[in-house]
């Protein structure tokens, strides 16, 4: 898949990849041929890079790119069996229903951030996000909070790349036994379930993982 210089093949799927093409968590889509875009636990997330060679996705929640003050009141949680999270990134939360740190013009309440998972206390609301530790802006500075949100934090995903290789190198396609839930390997027979298909020449360049999708 393609979205403003977004590629991926295995482990995602959508669009022409069915969903035995990669796992289940990881669905791509790609709206207006343009923005990538994904759903995890319920929060949605602006794709903005994917390396496929370090296995690391870099994304941003929809609600942090409009600002502090439009949260989904939802925090940031990741299946830890599908992701990990990667050096340089640690948890904030942002809370809300006073008159703090920072204040929202829409319904006339702010909050203050702190490190870690502390949940609201005695305040109405707050939300988990994991942030970028690079360049952290002054806990006064509330644009440098907005641009920073608005830049993603990465994330790490638990795939077995040297099977997929093995895979790729025998003229198969990665992919997800929907039986088992495991890395499977789909042939040009029509075989799956082994790692490897019959020994074939091994392709010129790895190019991908599988067959990509693309928005462009």
């Amino acid at each position: 898949m393609r979205g403003r210089g977004v590629f991926a093949g295995f482990p995602f799927w959508g669009k022409d990849r069915s969903p035995a093409c990669g796992v289940p968590e990881l669905e791509l889509r790609c709206e207006n041929n343009d923005i990538a875009r994904m759903n995890i636990s319920q929060v949605a997330y602006r794709v903005l890079e994917i390396n496929q060679d370090d296995g690391i996705l870099r994304i941003a929640r929809e609600d942090s790119l409009v600002g502090l003050c439009s949260p989904q009141f939802m925090n940031s949680t990741f299946n830890p069996k599908v992701f990990e999270s990667v050096e340089g990134s640690k948890n904030l939360t942002f809370i809300y229903g006073f008159h703090g740190l920072f204040t929202c013009e829409i319904n006339d309440q702010g909050g203050y951030i702190q490190e870690g998972d502390t949940g609201p206390g005695e305040c109405n609301l707050s939300v988990l996000v994991p942030v970028s530790t690079t360049d952290l802006p002054p806990i006064w500075n509330f644009p440098g909070w907005e641009e920073l949100l608005r830049k993603g934090f990465e994330v790490r995903l638990k795939v077995d790349r040297e099977a997929c290789w093995e895979c790729f190198t025998s003229s198969g396609a990665c992919g997800i036994d929907c039986a088992t839930n495991q890395t499977t390997c789909y042939c040009p027979n029509q075989s799956s379930g082994s790692k490897t298909c019959a020994i074939l020449p091994a392709p010129a360049a790895p190019v991908s993982l599988g067959q990509q999708l693309a928005c462009q």
